[in-house]
C-alpha cells in the first residue's frame, strides 16, 4: 500500500470516462474528516463538482491551460476552508476554554490557522483518494475569487485549490518528475 500511495502514484492530468460513485465521495469525506488539524478545528470544506451544470459554472474560473484537465475529469473537488471555523469549536473542541484563543486572534491570523489546518486535511484527502483506488490531480491554476463568488457567495468559505478525481488515462501520463534527495531537502539536527 505504501508503494501505491507514495512511490507509484502521480498527479493525474487526463482521466478516462469512468464515473466516480457518489457513495465513494461520501466515503472519502468519512476518511478525511479524521485528518489532523490544530485543536481539532476541522476547517476544510469540500464541494464535489459532478454535474454538467456545476462544471459549466466552474469552467470560466479555470486558467486556459487547465481547461482540458477539468474537461476530462469526472469529479472536480473545490477544496476550501471556512474562515468561521472557530464558531464550531464548542462541538469540535469542547476541551478548549470559551472563548477560545482562536476567537481572540485578529481575523487575518485566525484565517491563517484555518488555511493551514485545511491544507493538512487536503494532504490526507489526496492520500485517501489514492487509497480508495482513484487518481488525484491537484490543480492551482484557478481564479480563486471567481470561484468564491460563483460557489460560496454569502458564506465564510474560501477556495484554496482544486483536486481532480477519477481514473487516470494511463496513455496520457507524463513520466514521473524528479525529486530532491534527502541531503538537498532535509537536515538532522
Amino acid at each position: 500500500m505504501i508503494e501505491t500511495l507514495f512511490n507509484e502514484a502521480r498527479s493525474a492530468k487526463t482521466f478516462t470516462s469512468t464515473r466516480v460513485p457518489k457513495d465513494d465521495l461520501k466515503r472519502l469525506y468519512e476518511l478525511v474528516r479524521w485528518a489532523p488539524t490544530e485543536s481539532n478545528t476541522c476547517p476544510i470544506r469540500l464541494s464535489f463538482i459532478t454535474t454538467s451544470a456545476a462544471f459549466f459554472k466552474l469552467r470560466p474560473h479555470i486558467y486556459d491551460g487547465n481547461v482540458p484537465k477539468i474537461d476530462s475529469a469526472p469529479v472536480a473537488i473545490i477544496v476550501a476552508y471556512d474562515t468561521d471555523y472557530h464558531l464550531k469549536l464548542k462541538k469540535l473542541a469542547p476541551h478548549l476554554r470559551s472563548p477560545t484563543y482562536f476567537d481572540e486572534l485578529r481575523p487575518a491570523h485566525r484565517e491563517f490557522h484555518g488555511w493551514r489546518s485545511a491544507h493538512l486535511q487536503a494532504g490526507m484527502l489526496i492520500t485517501a483518494i489514492r487509497a480508495m483506488g482513484w487518481d488525484a490531480g491537484p490543480l492551482g491554476g484557478i481564479d480563486r475569487p471567481g470561484i468564491d463568488q460563483a460557489f460560496f457567495r454569502d458564506t465564510s468559505w474560501k477556495t484554496s485549490f482544486i483536486i481532480l478525481m477519477g481514473e487516470a488515462d494511463q496513455t496520457q501520463c507524463y513520466p514521473r518528475g524528479p525529486r530532491l534527495e534527502f541531503d538537498e531537502a532535509c537536515q538532522i539536527l
